[in-house]
């Protein structure tokens, strides 16, 4: 599988949309906070919305600011297929009231980040995206369900850790 990397917004405030190759509205990007410099890894989180991201935040600021690492962080959140007029009208503004809460956070905790919401399947769009951002790796958090309960359920992060090719550091929350 080859993936193309995507033009990421650079300034604080910005955003870009993406379309298919039909003009359907697929996915968006927000940019808060300083740019990061080049050659900065990027890290790219996982995020639902869930308990399970509010733990991966307290992860990315704890990484931040007590341990001082640097890296430009890049929140994914997937959301389910929507038709051209309903994406037009509600992807962007339910995708940012389900990561309000976080935003919130990284924000009064000056973590600048880069929103990324995209629609589909969940594993492979957080695998390509990876590949598109040029990720040093993928941090995403599990309910803590069992490898055998993980593997009839086909989770997302199973599913991810056995496909990437990229470290993964799964939270477990």
């Amino acid at each position: 599988m080859t993936t193309k990397s995507i033009a990421l917004p650079l300034a604080d405030g910005d955003r870009h949309e993406q379309r298919d190759n039909i003009g359907r509205l697929v996915g968006l990007m927000f940019r808060h906070g300083t740019p990061a410099a080049v050659g900065i890894p990027r890290i790219l989180i996982a995020v639902d919305g869930t308990e399970v991201s509010d733990a991966l935040m307290d992860q990315v600021i704890q990484w931040q600011q007590q341990y001082h690492w640097t890296f430009d962080a890049h929140l994914l959140l997937v959301r389910d297929f929507l038709g051209k007029e309903a994406a037009e009208r509600l992807l962007e503004e339910t995708a940012l009231a389900d990561c309000a809460k976080l935003l919130q956070r990284l924000r009064a905790a000056t973590v600048a980040h880069t929103l990324h919401v995209l629609m589909g399947d969940p594993a492979p769009q957080i695998l390509e995206r990876a590949a598109a951002i040029g990720a040093s790796m993928i941090l995403m958090g599990t309910r803590g369900h069992g490898p055998i309960s993980s593997a009839m359920l086909g989770s997302v992060a199973y599913k991810v850790v056995h496909a990437a090719t990229l470290p993964v550091t799964l939270l477990r929350a």
